[in-house]
């Protein structure tokens, strides 16, 4: 793991947001119900065109994922964690992306790994264990994506929490972790993610 130095909540949360802005399901989180397109557009012009010096654009982006998945208020996947997260950028081996664990309570990922609830685990049964919905193939896509591009695309930061014994779960890009480890060969110089280290992680409800 090299270590590429301190990240700020912003990066992090522009990281995230761009990770997902492009998923149908995610799209139609944003337009809400009743829909509001214009809530849509925000989204993407937020992730598409971001600048982080824009307080503005920060606090917006901020909104997005607090609301969605609880960052920084303590709830949904951040449930048991206070907002004093520390971040760093590093650059991981996919070795270290398959010693990652699941953190997700989704019942897809304790059905892809349930012996160990590594990465690993979930890479070798994606083309043989049947998650329940369309996780599976969308791990897939995501690994035929990084097999056939040329050159192998630059694929957004994974996100992760480092765990009081030193190991490390994924929050962000359970899938995308999954399809890195299943075309382990086509990125040998491993890829990018943001870890963050908080004092409440013992209070986090997905350890």
């Amino acid at each position: 793991m090299d270590d590429l130095g301190v990240a700020s909540d912003d990066q992090v949360i522009l990281a995230w947001l761009q990770a997902e802005i492009e998923s149908p399901p995610f799209q139609e989180y944003l337009i809400g119900d009743p829909p509001k397109p214009s809530h849509l557009a925000r989204g993407l012009a937020l992730a598409r065109n971001p600048d982080l010096a824009n307080a503005e654009q920060n606090v917006g982006r901020r909104r997005i994922i607090a609301s969605a998945h609880g960052f920084g208020v303590g709830t949904l996947i951040f449930a048991g964690l206070a907002d004093d997260i520390t971040w760093r950028r590093v650059r991981v081996s996919v070795s270290e992306v398959a010693e990652m664990l699941y953190s997700n309570r989704n019942a897809a990922w304790t059905t892809l790994a349930p012996a160990t609830r590594k990465v690993a685990e979930g890479a070798t049964n994606a083309t043989r264990v049947f998650a329940g919905d369309d996780t599976n193939m969308h791990i897939l896509a995501l690994a035929s994506t990084i097999c056939h591009a040329d050159p192998a695309p630059i694929l957004s930061e994974l996100i992760c929490l480092r765990l009081p014994d030193g190991s490390i779960s994924v929050v962000e890009g359970h899938a995308r972790a999954t399809a890195i480890v299943v075309e382990a060969h086509r990125l040998a110089d491993g890829v990018d993610a943001y870890i963050g280290d908080s004092p409440s992680i013992n209070n986090w409800a997905y350890l």
